[in-house]
């Protein structure tokens, strides 16, 4: 495999060194089918969960987890960028540019829950604790959904590049091709199924990380569901400026500020700064958070509408196929560019699901 094709292999694995402590425990009933539900997450985290328990004890362990994952996505994500440069104009260049911003969006992710952690006091109650957990098996169940597209996706795509490889071994047994063509089809369809490989890599990891932080053990009796489709009604009727005085008052470094004791004139100048600053960050926070939905919910109408252009050229191509009018290989690339555009509408679907997420997250003070 190229060290192309593995990065993204190399990105999943770093999901292995965060929240180490709720890896050890598993469900007690083995044998007993289990459905993981994107609006059950809290609930199987408080049953499974044995570092959430211990969570008050873990602040140092957490925030280095938390760290050590941003970094190195931030890593994989610029060297994916850079792939897509260098193979800018070629079908992989969209493959690396997806998963460039599938790291990116996991890194901002936690980024986000690294401001909020230094921020919070290091002793939070049950009720805080819990969210944060929520936060992050949101995020890995969302990225483990999206690589399971990608996965279906690439698939398809790799079925349509054996069947060409196959149609130009042909040719060339008739002397209609050469050995360079066949050996152009086979590099193209051995970086594809590196791709493959990394993807389904990618996705068991994600995997099993989720069902780790859960307390669940990795077998086929559990199931990971999907997640939800955005509600585009409850975006589009977001009122930024009251909520951002929501989420400002509810903010914990403007609380904390907002609550400290100040005595004599120089006390209550420094917390009146103090609290300036705290609460110009917490705007700022804020108004790139509100951005962030708006962006996803522009992309996510821009994957819609091309899915819907999608599905009607595809409906053409089966009746094409139909009447006999097509080779097999022009009708597996033909399935595999609509698998393609089913895959993109799912991802942009999940971002701005994601976004919405961080948005109320935020009214609360996350």
């Amino acid at each position: 495999m190229k060290r192309g094709n593995k990065t993204a292999a190399r990105a999943a694995a770093v999901f292995l060194a965060v929240m180490t402590m709720g890896a050890a425990a598993f469900s007690a009933h083995a044998e007993e089918a289990v459905i993981v539900e994107y609006d059950n997450l809290r609930q199987l985290l408080l049953d499974g969960n044995l570092g959430l328990q211990k969570a008050n004890d873990s602040y140092e362990t957490n925030k280095k987890n938390y760290q050590e994952l941003m970094e190195q996505m931030r890593q994989e994500q610029e060297y994916m960028k850079f792939l897509a440069e260098k193979y800018e104009d070629t079908e992989e260049e969209m493959s690396y540019r997806m998963n460039a911003s599938i790291l990116g969006s996991q890194a901002s992710q936690f980024s986000r829950l690294l401001k909020n952690m230094e921020k919070r006091s290091r002793t939070l109650s049950v009720e805080q604790t819990t969210d944060s957990y929520v936060i992050t098996a949101q995020t890995v169940m969302n990225s483990y959904n999206q690589m399971a597209l990608n996965v279906a996706a690439q698939e398809k795509k790799t079925e349509a590049l054996e069947a060409a490889y196959e149609a130009v071994v042909k040719k060339q047994s008739a002397g209609a091709a050469t050995a360079m063509e066949v050996m152009e089809a086979l590099d193209q369809l051995q970086t594809e199924q590196s791709l493959l490989a990394s993807y389904r890599q990618e996705t068991g990891q994600l995997r099993f990380r989720l069902l780790s932080m859960l307390g669940l053990e990795d077998r086929e009796e559990v199931v990971i569901g999907t997640v939800p489709e955005p509600d585009l009604a409850w975006v589009d009727q977001v009122n930024y400026d009251q909520d951002r005085e929501t989420a400002i008052n509810n903010n914990r470094s403007v609380q904390n500020v907002r609550h400290s004791r100040a005595g004599v004139t120089e006390e209550l100048r420094r917390k009146t700064e103090k609290e300036e600053e705290a609460v110009g960050n917490a705007e700022a926070d804020f108004l790139a958070t509100y951005q962030q939905l708006q962006a996803a919910r522009i992309n996510y109408q821009a994957a819609l509408e091309a899915s819907e252009s999608a599905q009607i050229t595809f409906e053409s191509l089966q009746l094409r196929q139909q009447a006999g009018m097509l080779s097999r290989n022009e009708y597996l690339q033909g399935e595999a560019d609509y698998r393609k555009a089913l895959a993109e509408k799912g991802s942009a679907s999940m971002n701005l699901q994601q976004a919405i997420e961080d948005y109320k997250w935020a009214l609360t003070g996350q």
